[in-house]
């Protein structure tokens, strides 16, 4: 029995790091507190939307329904994670080579496997249904029963979501296997629910007064639909025996059918899906010439293009960009009305400088899209291939920065185009939003590179730590934020004290430009001692 739980205890390190921060950057104290400090905060947003909540249902004696609400929502994103995460804490593993290998049946290794698939959505939902138990418990003062059936359903809400997840990862990881576009298919799933979450929070307000208008109807579908809301909700109120037998009953015997069902086909979809890789690697290739410049780029795409995550974070700002300038051009009125409520701004001076917040809006997206203050990070130990290579570190960064520019420009050239034809913009106006629609991307992207350049994560094991969790990140947003401030105070000091709207463009572009120059300086001046020392 001791050998299995050491075999569980590594297998869970595997894989489960999310939030693991580097020794060389970090000290024993910061390892714990950050991850516990971002939990804190995710779970204090949630607690707030439960709080709004439940007092938007407790004058109809309705509060019960915050907790179906919360079940089911949460049941549902855990069922959309777990499919996304199936992929990789399924199949494909990096330590599937010494599981195997070991003396132990194959129905442990599945068991090992789901486990950790368990546990790590038992987290996943933890931080979503504690807060609205907490506040129901707040709210209403229960009783006993409350609090045990509560920890019982947080083991057991789970159960469900995963062994959906896990048949449906399973038939999607065979699929896919066969196919190129997996990863985008997952990048685009993961960038309309994040623009979901934002649509949300933009009309909690309205969404909060739906839900106490049709709470009785909401409930009613939610526990006809879901089994286990009804029999929670049930349970807390009037505690039964038999209902509680039979509700965890059902959900292990749903679970154990699906470990089944998976068990039958799971290690052939495994070993397929690795021979599919090694047969496609296989396959006969022309080899190209390219200068090394094109050679860099065309492997940055590549590794951009094959990371869910790493798309996921640059491209969400980038297509939040596209719908900005489209919701603009649709709902100007709207907008301008709102932007102008007591004061005397009128719609016409908008329109008027809108090229100037054209510029602003091209700075925010600019800045919190710091795409190469990942890159060096992820090249992790293939890093000494770059040192190897007969080139300047200079001409390497520089094939980043620019791999960067070529993801970020189209985006918001679209964005751009967009707004030059709906506000008839002049052409002096088109050349200098152009002109800004370059250059502030250049400068966000140097800052980033310069920035990981110095705090590189090597040894990382996944591309969420260095994409989400990495100090060079962290770094680049901070001064990212700051320099949006800088950006948007200096255009509207301009604006206010008279300067004409041309001249404020012009002078803002000129002082870009010295600053690129001197980021530009700073880079070739410190990037080969730092090349040089970046250990992987």
């Amino acid at each position: 029995m001791k050998k299995y739980i050491s075999l569980i205890r590594a297998s869970m390190t595997e894989g489960m790091n999310l939030f693991r921060i580097s020794a060389k950057n970090q000290n024993k104290y910061n390892k714990v507190l950050l991850p516990i400090f971002l939990v804190l905060i995710f779970m204090g947003a949630m607690y707030s939307y439960a709080e709004t909540l439940i007092k938007v249902l407790k004058p109809i004696n309705m509060e019960y329904v915050v907790l179906t609400i919360f079940i089911f929502a949460t049941s549902i994103l855990t069922l959309i994670e777990g499919i996304y995460k199936s992929g990789n804490l399924l199949f494909n593993c990096k330590d599937d080579n010494l599981l195997l290998s070991l003396p132990i049946s194959k129905t442990t290794v599945l068991f090992i496997r789901v486990l950790k698939f368990y546990i790590f959505e038992l987290l996943y939902n933890s931080m979503f249904l504690l807060p609205a138990i907490i506040v129901y418990a707040i709210h209403t003062n229960p009783n006993v029963t409350y609090y045990l059936m509560s920890i019982i359903g947080l083991l057991v809400f789970p159960i469900i979501p995963i062994a959906l997840s896990c048949v449906i990862g399973t038939i999607i990881t065979y699929i896919s296997s066969k196919f190129k576009g997996k990863k985008i298919v997952q990048t685009l799933v993961t960038i309309c629910f994040l623009l979901g979450v934002l649509y949300i929070s933009y009309n909690s307000q309205n969404l909060f007064n739906s839900i106490s208008e049709n709470a009785s109807n909401i409930n009613n579908n939610i526990t006809t639909i879901y089994y286990p809301a009804r029999v929670y909700i049930e349970l807390i109120t009037t505690f039964n025996l038999i209902e509680f037998i039979k509700f965890i009953g059902i959900n292990l015997i749903l679970f154990i059918i699906a470990i089944l069902l998976i068990g039958r086909v799971y290690f052939s979809v495994n070993t397929n899906t690795k021979s599919i890789r090694k047969n496609y690697i296989k396959k006969d290739y022309k080899i190209k010439t390219l200068s090394p410049t094109k050679a860099l780029i065309k492997k940055e795409l590549n590794r951009f293009f094959n990371s869910p995550v790493f798309i996921t974070n640059a491209g969400f700002g980038l297509v939040l960009f596209i719908l900005g300038c489209i919701l603009v051009t649709i709902k100007f009125d709207i907008i301008a009305e709102t932007l102008i409520e007591e004061t005397s701004i009128t719609i016409e001076y908008i329109k008027g400088i809108m090229p100037v917040l054209l510029f602003g809006f091209i700075s925010f997206t600019s800045f919190m899209t710091s795409i190469t203050s990942s890159m060096i990070s992820l090249e992790g130990k293939a890093f000494n291939i770059l040192k190897s290579l007969p080139l300047k570190p200079y001409e390497i960064l520089r094939a980043k920065v620019l791999t960067a520019i070529l993801i970020m420009i189209p985006c918001i050239l679209i964005g751009d185009i967009i707004i030059f034809i709906r506000f008839s913009f002049d052409l002096v106006s088109i050349v200098l939003s152009l002109i800004v629609s370059v250059l502030l991307p250049l400068i966000a992207e140097t800052i980033g590179i310069i920035v990981n350049l110095k705090y590189p994560r090597m040894d990382a094991k996944n591309d969420t730590e260095v994409v989400k969790q990495s100090m060079s990140s962290a770094i680049s947003i901070f001064i990212g934020v700051a320099l949006i401030g800088l950006t948007l105070t200096t255009l509207f000091i301009a604006l206010s004290i008279g300067i004409s709207r041309n001249i404020t463009m012009l002078g803002f572009i000129l002082i870009c430009i010295v600053f690129y120059l001197i980021l530009t300086t700073i880079l070739k001046k410190t990037c080969n001692k730092s090349f040089d020392n970046i250990v992987t």
